[in-house]
């Protein structure tokens, strides 16, 4: 798998939450230069786990170290019991969607290119 680097920069936008770009390096551990090349796309290589690790302690949005190094090409064992189907799993689908309507046509654009890159894994 290549590092997709423009999925890897949405993961960053998410994980980030409200703070900054400085103060989500700063909360990383890692440098602003090296973190604004990732969210920017700049970044030829796929970070390194080292890397990936820091920036998925100090993450918000539900993003976790899976999600940053699938994007970032590294293959890693699914665990199937991650992701149980609950009435409640059905009714954050239903939100979703609600929310996946209200986005503007070049979002849903990103998302529906988003679940076809993660249904070819």
């Amino acid at each position: 798998m290549n590092f997709n680097k423009k999925l890897f920069a949405l993961l960053l936008d998410v994980a980030r939450g409200d703070r900054s770009w400085r103060r989500f390096a700063l909360d990383a551990d890692i440098s602003y230069v090296q973190m604004r090349k990732l969210a920017l796309m700049q970044q030829e290589n796929a970070p390194r786990l080292k890397l990936i690790k820091k920036i998925a302690l100090v993450s918000e949005g539900g993003i976790t170290a899976d999600d940053l190094l699938f994007c970032a090409g590294t293959s890693f064992e699914r665990d199937e019991t991650r992701l149980p189907v609950s009435s409640s799993s059905l009714k954050q689908g239903e939100l979703f969607y609600e929310k996946f309507l209200s986005l503007s046509k070049g979002q849903r654009k990103e998302i529906i290119d988003f679940i076809d890159f993660l249904s070819n894994r």
